[in-house]
């Protein structure tokens, strides 16, 4: 929901109306992963993505019909056979979407979206909810929001205690039935994952808006005024620094944080790297060569760091794909802050 949030409320506004889709279940290889979400609008043209190819394509003409007849739906693919490799689409799997039909005027919809903007805007969690009841011609969809403080918003069908006990049986997305036989996809509208980037250089530049686009909220730390200036990095929150002593002062450090560590010295980089190991953040990365990750384990070791904390760096940063150049260097960044945030080593 967070990723098309603006898009769905902007339609909203129009009066128009347009199909909600959600990737509900997923079996084998599939392009994308349960939760997935796209707009489909009345004249065909979309927001967010639930994995392009054969899948996508068929379930925007089904988001047509939906329109049109003014019916949600459930509807299944399988990824399978002759249509997949004649679509040069080779997932596999199965999928099953839920295409909910907005008639263009959803209070309670319009609602649960402002509260998942605003949650999102002020760094709160929040659980949407989808419930739906699938039927013969038709499905019945409703959408409520619970927020971390208790509050529901929307059209909840079960008190706040039930919410909570789904969050726990689905996870951060997934979709369960109740024992009324009705169907409920939950979603975590969690707190921002931030890249904090310390250093404002040549990589800086270059991994600030690649970390944006994939779904890493940019922090650019710097002590030179000229260099951490919000006209080098739009979109980004840039923090001028009077020193890197105390690195984080302006930025909280949490477990939905992902350090990069690119100063202009080997003096700061030790410091901030031992500043981001008294942290919880989910993510640090070095940029070092082999004889200069050597003096800093050592430095580390002196100040009573042990293996368990060397562990958690990423040095020298990124993925190794032979990244020379500035940009190549942040695509193997935010590659390996990818495959940390879904799970991986």
């Amino acid at each position: 929901m967070r990723e098309i949030v603006d898009d769905v409320l902007a339609e909203l506004a129009t009066g128009r109306p347009f199909a909600f889709v959600t990737l509900i279940t997923e079996r084998g290889s599939t392009p994308r992963s349960v939760g997935a979400q796209m707009l489909v609008r009345a004249d065909g043209s979309i927001a967010g993505t639930i994995g392009g190819g054969l899948l996508e394509a068929t379930m925007m003409r089904r988001a047509a019909d939906s329109i049109s007849e003014a019916r949600s739906q459930v509807s299944g693919l399988q990824l399978a056979g002759r249509s997949v490799a004649d679509q040069e689409m080779l997932c596999g799997g199965s999928a099953e979407v839920l295409i909910a039909c907005v008639p263009g005027a959803d209070a309670a919809l319009r609602a649960v979206c402002e509260g998942v903007a605003d949650a999102v805007a002020d760094a709160r969690q929040g659980w949407c909810f989808t419930f739906f009841t699938p039927g013969e011609e038709d499905v019945d969809v409703t959408y409520c929001l619970l927020l971390e403080d208790g509050r529901t918003v929307g059209e909840a069908p079960v008190p706040a205690e039930e919410l909570r006990r789904l969050i726990g049986k689905v996870g951060v997305h997934g979709t369960t039935t109740l024992p009324d036989g009705r169907s409920v996809h939950a979603e975590t509208i969690g707190l921002p994952t931030r890249a904090i980037i310390c250093g404002a250089g040549h990589v800086a530049l270059a991994l600030a808006p690649i970390a944006a686009h994939a779904g890493f909220a940019p922090v650019v730390l710097d002590d030179r005024p000229q260099f951490a200036h919000p006209g080098r990095f739009p979109g980004a929150r840039v923090i001028a620094l009077p020193d890197f002593n105390d690195a984080f002062a302006g930025v909280a450090v949490d477990d939905h944080s992902y350090v990069v560590i690119v100063t202009r010295g080997h003096q700061h980089d030790f410091s901030v790297l031992a500043q981001s190991l008294r942290t919880p953040a989910a993510y640090i990365g070095l940029m070092s060569s082999r004889s200069k990750w050597k003096k800093i384990d050592a430095g580390l070791r002196e100040l009573g760091f042990g293996d368990a904390d060397i562990a958690r760096i990423h040095s020298p940063v990124g993925l190794a794909i032979g990244a020379e150049t500035p940009a190549e260097l942040a695509v193997s960044i935010v590659a390996e802050m990818i495959q940390v945030r879904a799970g991986g080593a």
